[in-house]
């Protein structure tokens, strides 16, 4: 999940830069756990690893440790030459859709 406070810290206490920013998010990465499923299905590595890569990057902006660190291991295995365990793809997806409501229910 987002740390709100830290991630508003961050932005100097400035909702409407926390709001672009999660906005943002959500049209770049909304959809995205749908994504992964469909790489792994596809035992797409190279795919596998642009969207963790990318995804990895865009928690640590938003102050979202543990998806960034589910995101790091299946950018890890993919980069690797490794389909990541089914249960690194269900963490990651199950965190997604946990930071994708998080976002819903703060952007309202």
């Amino acid at each position: 999940m987002i740390k709100i406070e830290e991630l508003k810290a961050i932005c100097g206490d400035d909702d409407s830069m926390v709001e672009m920013l999660l906005n943002l998010y959500m049209e770049e990465y909304g959809q995205c756990d749908s994504v992964i499923q469909q790489r792994y299905m596809s035992d797409d590595l190279d795919g596998l690893f642009k969207i963790s890569h990318e995804l990895k990057g865009m928690f640590s902006n938003l102050c979202a440790q543990d998806a960034m660190t589910l995101a790091q291991i299946v950018e890890s295995s993919s980069q690797a030459g490794t389909l990541p365990e089914e249960s690194a793809i269900k963490d990651l997806c199950q965190e997604i859709r946990a930071i994708n409501q998080q976002i819903n229910t703060i952007l309202v």
